[in-house]
């Protein structure tokens, strides 16, 4: 066996100025021969490499084509007993690869990835059990500003305070830092709003429940809180949060409803064309 490799390789040497287009042999082994278009597109544009590194990338390819010819007839020859069950293998996976792309083919031509609003309530509320939620999550807004902002004590308590409600919005339009991360329209896991406001509680979830409006505060911000609706775990998802992944669960079923439909048509047109019997 080394004395083949090498045989390759010296004929790579004594005929590399001459190699320059497709069909030329530049290596052969056990009558197989390997083309300068084998590898051609593994080869850099001339001029990029200089002549010793162009050979020695030359020679690496060769070997490689070189160990690759030479362990599949090893195997060959070494595992007679086991080649039908790696043919089967083979057939199978050229098979399966075969159905996965006609079958997605198929679907991708024929899905409608339309889904209306009114789908997705109704789906939403005919499948309720699989919508659990596994996480507190939260309904909330906050405003952040610097603590040493001017008024800022006067803010907290018109923050907190319908009737001073335009005096807060006219203070905050001035001192809000871009630190305002959430709107009141977006669910989000309640402990990754804990984590971006200062709320010191033993008891978090009773805390926001029971106050809807509040400010907390660090060294460096104080916090205005708005807290809309919160939801615990093992209680269902509201629609809003979970409307993506219904959307997704929708066009899943119709996905699996194509597939069926494609499989089941061949069957039936194989029959009707006296191709299939079923005895």
């Amino acid at each position: 066996m080394r004395k083949t490799i090498f045989f390759v390789i010296l004929s790579l040497f004594s005929c590399k100025q001459q190699i320059k287009k497709d069909g030329e042999v530049i290596a052969s082994l056990h009558g197989k021969k390997l083309l300068f278009e084998d590898i051609a597109s593994q080869l850099p544009k001339p001029g990029i490499l200089n002549k010793a590194d162009s050979l020695a990338l030359l020679q690496t390819l060769v070997r490689n084509w070189a160990k690759n010819e030479l362990l599949v007839k090893a195997a060959e020859f070494n595992l007679k007993e086991d080649l039908l069950d790696f043919e089967e293998l083979v057939i199978q996976y050229r098979n399966d690869l075969l159905k996965h792309a006609y079958i997605e083919r198929f679907v991708n031509q024929n899905l409608d990835t339309n889904v209306s609003s009114k789908e997705i309530s109704n789906y939403y509320y005919k499948n309720l059990s699989n919508f659990e939620l596994k996480e507190s999550i939260i309904r909330a807004e906050f405003t952040a500003a610097p603590l040493e902002a001017q008024s800022v004590s006067e803010a907290k308590r018109w923050f907190k305070s319908n009737y001073y409600e335009e005096r807060y919005l006219d203070w905050i339009e001035v001192f809000a830092t871009d630190q305002s991360t959430y709107t009141d329209s977006s669910w989000v896991p309640l402990d990754e709003f804990l984590e971006d406001i200062p709320l010191e509680s033993s008891n978090p979830y009773s805390y926001l429940k029971r106050t809807p409006r509040f400010t907390c505060e660090d060294s460096m911000m104080v916090y205005f809180v708005t807290v809309g609706e919160l939801r615990i775990e093992n209680s269902y998802s509201p629609l809003e949060y979970v409307r993506e992944r219904t959307r997704k669960m929708i066009l899943n079923k119709r996905r699996m409803d194509l597939i069926e439909k494609v499989e089941e048509n061949i069957i039936i047109n194989a029959i009707e064309k006296g191709d299939l019997y079923i005895h």
